[in-house]
């Protein structure tokens, strides 16, 4: 099978006495398989694959090489769109893996989203990291509708802020129809995480599915889990929310944080 990409890497040449910001854009269109890897030093990386009969995207990698306080930690940045058509997959990975640990503890928090359709599917997401936490902050960069698929679809989408994957939450359906997850902000700074939940911005965070599936949100957090709609769990709490439906599913404000 072909495949169309198109790759520009630009480097920012500054004073000597300034590391020099490091930006990779790369852009793809055709049929086939893609993929890109990027290590931001030792601090993050980031990892994408998509492939079907149609695929299209742009993604946005920037190492800022800043080294804020002289914690040794630079500031890093990622920005991706991608679409498929006719059947096929995207799949995301945002990791930070270093931290200044003796006042925000260690690194290993984690974005992850996977999408896979008969159909069509589109996923547009914007992660940022520094020396202290990772966020995903779509505002700005696409507000509503970062995850979207139609036919017969899977996703699956997480925000942990541990390397064990012991706390943080999740959502996964498998359904047929079309599906629409608005998830515009994550957050996390030290022991506490958000999900869904606004972080500098207006919580916007909603689930529409027209058709038939399974869908489940779960959370997991060594303290306590506190949701929008008004629950409160604490003592090592688990939060599963699960629907089966034949006709549609909704889920209006599905933000929640933990610690």
């Amino acid at each position: 099978m072909k495949k169309l990409i198109s790759l520009l890497m630009a480097l920012l040449v500054i004073p000597a006495f300034v590391s020099a910001e490091t930006t990779i854009e790369t852009h793809w269109m055709g049929s086939g398989d893609f993929e890109t890897h990027f290590n931001f030093d030792d601090d993050s990386e980031t990892h994408f694959w998509t492939g079907g009969n149609s695929i299209s995207g742009e993604l946005y990698a920037t190492d800022y090489n800043d080294n804020p306080y002289n914690y040794g930690v630079d500031t890093s940045d990622v920005k991706v769109r991608s679409h498929v058509e006719n059947g096929g997959y995207i799949e995301y990975v945002f990791r930070k893996t270093d931290n200044y640990e003796p006042m925000y503890g260690s690194a290993g928090q984690e974005s992850y989203t996977y999408i896979s359709t008969s159909d069509t599917g589109d996923f547009a997401w914007h992660s940022w990291s520094n020396y202290a936490q990772l966020r995903n902050s779509n505002y700005g960069w696409q507000n509503d509708n970062q995850i979207e698929a139609t036919g017969d679809h899977f996703i699956h989408h997480y925000f942990f802020i541990d390397e064990n994957y012991n706390e943080g939450a999740s959502i996964t359906l498998d359904a047929s129809g079309s599906t629409s997850i608005t998830d515009m902000c994550e957050d996390h700074w030290g022991s506490r995480y958000k999900f869904g939940k606004g972080c500098g911005c207006y919580t916007n965070a909603n689930v529409y599915i027209d058709g038939s599936g399974t869908f489940e949100l779960n959370a997991w957090a060594d303290n306590e889990i506190v949701t929008d709609t008004g629950i409160h769990i604490t003592g090592n709490p688990h939060y599963i929310v699960h629907a089966d439906f034949d006709s549609g599913f909704e889920f209006e404000n599905f933000a929640l944080e933990g610690n």
